[in-house]
């Protein structure tokens, strides 16, 4: 494996276009990365609760029970 200063040399030599490139390529992984471990983390907290299994007509409901709680407390009739 190469050392951060040899990988700073060759991103260096690179044309500003392949390095504008690189960083566009670093920010989507660095993303996917924390989709996976948010992902991760909520089955990991919908397990403890023993909802990982839940129906997704029963999602959707507890979703819109969620939503119209929030609605009604932001914005009282």
């Amino acid at each position: 494996m190469q050392s951060i200063d040899e990988l700073a040399r060759e991103i260096i030599d690179l044309t500003p276009s392949q390095q504008q490139a690189l960083l566009e390529r670093v920010a989507q992984l660095n993303l996917q990365r924390g989709l996976r471990e948010l992902a991760d983390n909520y089955r990991r907290r919908l397990r403890a609760q023993s909802e990982l299994n839940m129906p997704s007509e029963q999602v959707w409901a507890e979703l819109h029970r969620l939503r119209e709680k929030i609605a009604a407390d932001d914005y009282p009739a």
